[in-house]
């Protein structure tokens, strides 16, 4: 008897620490340093304000008319940053497609973050920080290649 009562103790402390990990990980990003190049410093721009978008989404007190003008501001940034890479030349492609991919995170992201406003699924809130994370290390790998070749 004890040792199933340790048992369910030790599993529900391993589940804790795992996810606390997780959370803190995708949350906790190190940048790469600023580089000279217009569509890395849109995406820097959008780098900063996803992220203090998803941070503010753990505050217990929501504002939910202000973070919806967020939203709204950032998926301009990313629609305006979107057309402007759809633009570069064939030889552009990899960078063409890694912005892209990092938006498309990003999208998500922001997909995650209003159903979680709406319906407060503890679910979108997770899926909103892992896909906020992805492309925030993408976009920092992309920031650090691209530093190199510059």
């Amino acid at each position: 008897m004890n040792l199933k009562k340790l048992s369910v103790i030790f599993s529900i402390i391993l589940i804790i620490f795992a996810s606390s990990i997780n959370n803190s990980y995708a949350i906790k990003t190190i940048s790469p340093p600023p580089i000279d190049n217009e569509y890395i410093k849109s995406l820097e721009v959008i780098d900063n304000y996803m992220s203090i978008l998803v941070k503010s989404v753990y505050i217990e007190n929501l504002d939910k008319d202000q973070i919806s003008k967020d939203i709204k501001f950032i998926e301009t940034l990313i629609n305006n940053l979107t057309i402007k890479t759809s633009k570069l030349g064939e030889k552009d492609n990899d960078v063409i497609l890694s912005m892209q991919i990092i938006l498309d995170y990003y999208k998500i992201s922001i997909i995650n973050v209003k159903k979680f406003i709406n319906d407060k699924d503890t679910d979108a809130l997770i899926n909103a920080t892992t896909s906020f994370s992805l492309g925030y290390n993408s976009s920092s790998v992309l920031r650090t290649i691209i530093g190199k070749a510059s």
